[in-house]
Formats: C-alpha cells, sequence, structure tokens
C-alpha cells in the first residue's frame, strides 16, 4: 500500500513533544498517526479514523506539528510552505478531514480495530470536491430565484418575501455544496446525519436554520430580475456572495446539536458505565447536569444454559418530553450463561455494526428532532420582587430572538416561565437580562444557574 512504501522509502521526523508518541511526519510532508476503536468491522475502522483525523487536526491547529517542522534541517522549504498553509487554511476554518488521505490494512489488537491514517501531502489552492468548496475563495457566487407573497399580519410585501425566499435558497446552495464536502470525512457527526436523512432534508434543515443568520454569511446580494406572479406574488432572481467560512463555521455549530449535544446518562449498573463509556467514544458528551436524559433499562433473559438481552433505551427532556427511543433485537445473540453475561452481552449488543447503526440512527433523529423543535426546554425563576409589569412578561419573552413554546406561571410569590430556547444558556442568561429591563421594578441580580435547564433571579 501507499502508506508502507512511504515509510520505508521517507525517514519519519518525530512530532512535537506533545505530539512525539502520536503523530509522525515524512520528508515530504504527509502526516501519519495510529488509532484504534473498540470493535470490528467498517464501523469500527471509520471511527479509527474519525479520532486520527481529529488528532492530526488539533496538533496542525494548534501549531506545535508546524513548530517541529520548522526546526527539522532534514525538511525541505517547500515541505514547510506546505505545511504552513496547511495550519493557517485550517485556522481559518477549513476542515483537513475533507482532503485526502491513506489508510493502512486493520490490525486487530485485542478487542479493537486499529490502522495508520496518513494526511497526504496535496495541492491546497484546487478544490479538492465538486462544487469548488476548497478552493482558496473565500466567497461562493450562486445565481437562485425566489418566490414570495404579501404577509399583511407580519407586515412582509410579496417583494420583500421572494427576496427572503432567495437568499434561503442562495445559503441552502451553499450548504449543500459544504455538506458534500463534509461527507467525504466519515465523522461521527456528518455520518449520523447522512444516515438518518436525506441529502436534500439535511440541507434544507441546515439552511432552515441559518436563515436568520443570512446577515453573516451572505456578503452581498442585488436583483438581477423581477416579475409578478399570480396570485399577488412575485418572483425574484438574485447573485448572492456567500461567505464560506462564517457559513461553515454555523452549519457545524447546527450538526454539532444535532450530533454531540450533552447527555445525563440514567440506567441500572453495569448498563450506565457500559452506556457512558460508549457514549464518549461516539463524541457525546457525559454530564450529570446535562438536560438531555438518556434513560436505560435491561432484562437478561434465561433459557437452558443461555442467555438473551432486552435493552430499552429513551432520550427525554428534563420536562419528560420525549425525543426518541431504541429497542435493540434480543434474538440476535445468545451467550453461554456466567456471571459475566450480563456486561459481555450489552458491549456485544452495542458494537454489532447493525445494531450500533440503528442505535446511532435513533439517537441523531432523536438530536435532530431537539433542535427541529426549536432547542430545549429551560425552566426560568424570577422574584416578583423585580418585576414591575408582570402581566407582560410571556409577551416580553415570546418575543425575545430564540425563544418559543413560552408558559408563565405564578405561586408564592415567584414567576416560573418555561421555554424553548435554541442559544446556549449563556446566551439566554445575556438575552433574558436584556429583554427583561423595560419591566423590570428594580436592578435585575446576577442569575444563579442551578443547571443548563434552570435559571433564578430570586
Amino acid at each position: 500500500m501507499i502508506l508502507r512504501a512511504l515509510l520505508v522509502a521517507c525517514s519519519l521526523v518525530p512530532a512535537v513533544a506533545e505530539a512525539q508518541q502520536h503523530l509522525q511526519i515524512s520528508l515530504a510532508g504527509d502526516i501519519s498517526t495510529q488509532n484504534c476503536a473498540y470493535g470490528r468491522g467498517d464501523s469500527a475502522i471509520q471511527e479509527a479514523k474519525a479520532q486520527a483525523l481529529a488528532e492530526i487536526s488539533r496538533q496542525v491547529k494548534s501549531g506545535s506539528l508546524l513548530s517541529l517542522a520548522e526546526s527539522q534541517q532534514s525538511l525541505s522549504s517547500e515541505t514547510i510552505s506546505y505545511l504552513q498553509t496547511l495550519s493557517s487554511l485550517q485556522q481559518e476554518g477549513m476542515d483537513l478531514q475533507g482532503l485526502k488521505t491513506d489508510i493502512s490494512a486493520p490490525v486487530l489488537q485485542g478487542s479493537e480495530t486499529c490502522i495508520t491514517v496518513t494526511l497526504l501531502h496535496q495541492s491546497l489552492s484546487q478544490g479538492q470536491s465538486e462544487g469548488g468548496w476548497a478552493t482558496t475563495d473565500e466567497v461562493i457566487s450562486v445565481t437562485v430565484v425566489g418566490e414570495g407573497w404579501e404577509d399583511r399580519q407580519r407586515g412582509v410585501s410579496a417583494r420583500k418575501s421572494a427576496e427572503l425566499d432567495a437568499l434561503r435558497r442562495a445559503i441552502s446552495q451553499v450548504v449543500g455544496t459544504w455538506l458534500t464536502e463534509q461527507r467525504s470525512q466519515h465523522s461521527n457527526t456528518a455520518e449520523l446525519t447522512t444516515e438518518t436523512t436525506s441529502n436534500f432534508e439535511l440541507q434544507s434543515f441546515v439552511a432552515q436554520q441559518l436563515q436568520t443568520k443570512s446577515a453573516g454569511t451572505v456578503k452581498a446580494w442585488s436583483v438581477l430580475e423581477s416579475q409578478p406572479i399570480q396570485p399577488n406574488g412575485m418572483k425574484v432572481t438574485i447573485r448572492a456572495d456567500v461567505e464560506k467560512t462564517p457559513l461553515a463555521v454555523a452549519s457545524k455549530n447546527i450538526l454539532q446539536q444535532i450530533g454531540s449535544p450533552r447527555v445525563a446518562v440514567v440506567a441500572p449498573q453495569p448498563l450506565a458505565d457500559t452506556l457512558r463509556l460508549w457514549l464518549s467514544e461516539q463524541g457525546i458528551e457525559i454530564s450529570s447536569a446535562a438536560n438531555l436524559t438518556l434513560r436505560a433499562s435491561h432484562q437478561l433473559i434465561k433459557r437452558s444454559g443461555t442467555a438473551r438481552l432486552n435493552l430499552s433505551i429513551i432520550l427525554e427532556d428534563q420536562a419528560g418530553n420525549a425525543y426518541g427511543r431504541w429497542q435493540n433485537r434480543p434474538e440476535l445473540i445468545a451467550l453461554p450463561y456466567s456471571d459475566q453475561v450480563l456486561r459481555d452481552l450489552i458491549k456485544v449488543h452495542l458494537s454489532t455494526d447493525g445494531q450500533k447503526k440503528e442505535f446511532h440512527q435513533q439517537l441523531n433523529s432523536a438530536f435532530m428532532r431537539v433542535v427541529k423543535e426549536e432547542g430545549l426546554i429551560h425552566d426560568i425563576f424570577i422574584s416578583s420582587q423585580y418585576l414591575s409589569q408582570p402581566d407582560r412578561l410571556n409577551s416580553v419573552l415570546s418575543t425575545m430572538g430564540g425563544a418559543s413554546a413560552v408558559s408563565v406561571s405564578h405561586s408564592d410569590g415567584i414567576y416560573k416561565a418555561q421555554m424553548r430556547f435554541t442559544g446556549t444558556t449563556g446566551e439566554l442568561v445575556a438575552a433574558l437580562r436584556q429583554s427583561l429591563q423595560p419591566i423590570a421594578g428594580r436592578v435585575m441580580p446576577q442569575p444563579t444557574i442551578n443547571n443548563d435547564f434552570n435559571i433564578r433571579f430570586d
């Protein structure tokens, strides 16, 4: 293979001290690292590849690998220049995982599959994917057609509605180009999203989420043509210049909300520990203060000296709203009964390719549903002493950017507002402090944040 030829033909220089035991760089500028993932088959290989590329990406972005390269007399000025360009482009938003790589033959080590991944020296000035995303141009220009009709209730004219529709289509078209690039990387997020939704559905979904952020992604646009359509509508053709880096960063944030939110695990042992480890390996952060809970249960079925396992898992928020469920297929696996059979069955069911994929799909569908429903539910408690116009609390919160599904109740001098919010807890706190000022009777105190879903002004 190419990798073996490289290892024989090229003397490998150790990486910087931080990465000395993890990365190697050849005289030609190829960067290699080995990584292992639990399990067998293609899913384990792709997981190991994603982790390996993430490690290379981290070292390149931090500059540690570049620092070592610049100190090595054996590396040519051309190789040094290439690594400098690679580091600069990644810091500007380019994803290394979309570039050309070479993978060694897998090696089995115990229960893990190990591979060596090499990021090959390649041209960084030419597009790496259809649509030219990886070109050096920072702006992608597209021409799209939008249609719209007057909305008197919102005070939006037909022309304005058509222009907004065209901007959404422009963003959607460039998002499609970006997603095409991302699908080549086999990362957990990109792989999960493409498993659970069609390309068009995901493209439309991300574009819809970015629609309110068009001012940060569309650098400039102009109307090329307009014409009326019946009844009382307007069609416009626009040319829009979409900036790649802001769009890529915003799109990644949306996919991260779908693919890697924080979750708490509630389950009996040994299922709880196994699930926490498995989720961490998939890049999903575990936290006891998370506002999503993965609630799991199991039942061991003993029969004729063998055992099978029933696994049931539900993803819900702190308000008890269920977003997804997964049930394993116990009939697929039976093991001889022993003291360790429960742990063995749990691990086997979570590492079998088919069931692992199904679990991924259910989790991702649930996470996407959270984002589609405009964020998770938060509870905000406000002492009545801080509100001069408590009757306006509901309307004020309902018009706050990123907020939806607002409900307000009052008991014992405390107003409780329950609402969905699309941003982070910090963004929610900042929005609350600003939005509540007009109806505050006195200076609002610093809030107490008990966890991501419970904020108190009292």
